[in-house]
């Protein structure tokens, strides 16, 4: 018998007035306890955190309360957490402290990569959800304590990750030139800090219909670069459906933001050295080792790309027309176009830009590695990894409707 799904109803139970749930059944959640409780007349999802986790349930609290009325009405559904508290262990079978959260159940199903093939408009309405998050008042986020990270603060600290992870000897020659060369674009990392979600990917998302109807996972919920948003996105994307993705991102939200692809790029490239990094950090040797093939990977790709040339990949405005054809005449030959056969092998490479001519609006989304490593041993909560494997492991598995 679960005693120690009981244990939590019953605890649960205590933290709200005017619900006495009738009946239980443990939700399936690879990283937390998590229970669905009803009295009959409602439904509500208990979380478990454990004591290394308390830190971000807390957050998350706070950044669905500070969130959700920042939103229009229409706008996805936001978690709404009605109680959180830390309780002793042993009242639920554990052996040191947990949160407990309480909220209403998330609507629709998690989001999976499949989804994008058979509903074609789903990219259109994760490009408006995107967008409206990014178009909130951050002034209440920042008020709430949650990170603000301004565009300067950004680029030295990209810059300072660059320098550890070069420290490490593990990352080659060309990434590391490249990616200095991009941080030394200063004109490309000003821009104005918004509202961003930093951790964007399928378990984050909830869908019904090939329309996003809700966000959750708000833990790393911070005032910072819409670009590192965008990247996430990139990688559930194929290159023709970012395009679309980017186009209605700009039809919904046009900041005057001139670096924001290349910023994309960046981002979506970068996101193997912070494996490395977090695997170093935790000494994880395993680890180390898988980032550290997955860079040369990324290595022998981009080079590959940077030696036959490419076309260019150009910010086109909502019509599908480039938004500033001298930039589109400047840089043709630069980055190879979206479904061309150079742009599907790099899909993990959105930058191929040599240092001596950096165009700040080339892009490539980001791209598939085949290293045959175990990536999912390297710790990480920004990028989704589904896309480095050849199935989608989620296939075939109830969802979880918590």
């Amino acid at each position: 018998m679960d005693t120690a799904g009981m244990r939590i109803t019953a605890v649960a139970a205590t933290m709200l007035d005017d619900f006495e749930p009738s009946s239980w059944t443990r939700l399936p959640d690879s990283d937390t306890d998590r229970i669905l409780m009803t009295d009959g007349d409602r439904s509500l999802v208990v979380t478990l955190a454990a004591h290394d986790r308390a830190a971000a349930a807390h957050a998350e609290h706070i950044a669905a309360n500070t969130l959700a009325p920042l939103l229009p009405a229409d706008a996805p559904t936001i978690p709404r957490i009605l109680a959180a508290r830390t309780v002793d262990g042993e009242a639920v079978g554990r052996d040191t402290d947990v949160t407990l959260t309480i909220a209403d159940p998330m609507p629709g199903v998690p989001l999976s990569t499949a989804m994008f093939e058979q509903h074609p408009a789903l990219v259109e309405s994760l490009a408006r959800t995107v967008a409206l998050l990014h178009s909130a008042d951050p002034g209440p986020i920042a008020d709430a304590g949650l990170t603000v990270e301004e565009s300067a603060e950004t680029r030295d600290r990209l810059l300072a990750d660059l320098d550890s992870a070069a420290a490490t000897g593990r990352v080659p020659a060309l990434l590391l030139s490249r990616w200095e060369a991009a941080l030394e674009e200063v004109t490309a990392w000003r821009f104005l800090p918004v509202p961003i979600h930093a951790s964007l990917g399928p378990d984050a998302l909830w869908t019904i219909d090939g329309d996003v109807v809700a966000v959750s996972d708000l833990a790393r919920l911070r005032v910072g670069d819409p670009a590192a948003d965008l990247a996430a996105v990139s990688s559930m994307l194929t290159p023709e459906d970012f395009e679309r993705f980017f186009r209605s991102y700009r039809a919904h939200r046009d900041p005057d933001d001139p670096g924001l692809r290349r910023r994309v790029g960046f981002h979506a490239e970068i996101t193997v050295l912070e494996w490395l990094l977090a695997a170093v950090a935790a000494q994880d040797d395993a680890a180390i080792d898988d980032a550290a093939d997955l860079l040369q990977a990324l290595a022998e790709v981009t080079g590959d790309a940077e030696d036959t040339g490419d076309a260019d990949v150009t910010d086109r405005d909502e019509s599908g027309e480039p938004a500033d054809p001298d930039e589109s005449q400047e840089s043709a030959a630069e980055s190879a176009a979206p479904g061309s056969d150079d742009a599907e092998a790099a899909r993990t490479t959105p930058s191929t830009r040599t240092a001596a001519d950096p165009d700040p609006d080339a892009f490539r989304p980001s791209a598939r590695i085949e290293a045959g490593v175990d990536e999912d041993g390297i710790s990480t909560e920004r990028l989704d990894t589904s896309e480095l494997h050849a199935l989608d492991p989620r296939e075939g598995d109830e969802p979880d409707r918590g």
